[in-house]
């Protein structure tokens, strides 16, 4: 079967009103996080919640949250019972893959900023901000990361909506190991490879990132030049898109 637009919002409609109790239970859950850390570190510190801080939490709990939201996409495929009723349901591979895709990424980054927003301009001014006003961070700008958050989001995705097909239980926790031990393994060849072909001890080698070494008692740095780091955004950008793509294929061949 083809893609159907009519098809495609039926199938819509009925993912949303079977899961819509798990997603309002999950929105209040994600909103009792976001305020608890907000709460401890408004708390924990002297002064106002810099921008700085509400840009740590944002990063945090999109990349937490998102990754364990996402991983249970695809999860009734992991049942025999569900997956039957899944599979044979009269709708294309791609009307399926595409409502998981749009909830996992697309919507729970809408509804994750609004939370974020919604908790920050509630509990923020409570803070002891003296004669200063409250500061909010900015969203579309990189002056915190913030664009890097939501471009390492997408790789993120594309990890956690892969491993919720891939695997039939423990979607989280088996995608979230085998996401580290291939890092891991990544970055330490990634070492060995940059000191075998400069010839020299590094003290830090992070792949697609600055090299720093270290030269009798100095300290050196070699960085990427500053027009070149939005360029740096296609990797991840480029391995997201290859995941989703893998994902797809993988729903496709994908059998009771």
């Amino acid at each position: 079967m083809h893609f159907n637009i009519k098809r495609f919002g039926l199938l819509f409609m009925k993912h949303t009103v079977e899961h819509y109790r798990y997603y309002l239970m999950a929105w209040g859950v994600l909103l009792g996080i976001i305020a608890l850390l907000m709460g401890f570190i408004i708390y924990a510190e002297e002064g106002g919640l810099s921008v700085k801080g509400q840009a740590v939490i944002f990063a945090l709990v999109l990349i937490g949250a998102g990754s364990i939201f996402t991983s249970t996409v695809f999860s009734d495929l992991g049942d025999k019972k569900k997956a039957i009723a899944a599979l044979t349901l009269p709708a294309s591979h791609l009307e399926k893959y595409l409502v998981g895709w749009l909830f996992s990424y697309l919507f729970f980054q809408i509804v994750y900023v609004a939370s974020f927003y919604l908790v920050a301009y509630l509990m923020v001014p409570l803070d002891d901000w003296g004669d200063q006003k409250p500061q909010f961070m900015p969203l579309f700008t990189n002056e915190n990361g913030q664009i890097t958050f939501f471009v390492l989001f997408a790789f993120i995705h594309g990890i956690a909506f892969l491993g919720s097909i891939f695997f039939e239980k423990w979607h989280f926790i088996k995608t979230a190991f085998i996401y580290f031990l291939l890092m891991i393994g990544f970055m330490l060849l990634n070492r060995v490879f940059m000191e075998s072909l400069l010839g020299i001890e590094l003290e830090s080698a992070v792949p697609f990132s600055n090299i720093s070494l270290k030269e009798g008692e100095y300290y050196y740095s070699v960085r990427f030049p500053d027009n070149w780091a939005a360029w740096l955004a296609v990797v991840p950008l480029g391995c997201a898109l290859l995941l989703w793509v893998t994902t797809y294929f993988r729903l496709r061949e994908k059998e009771v």
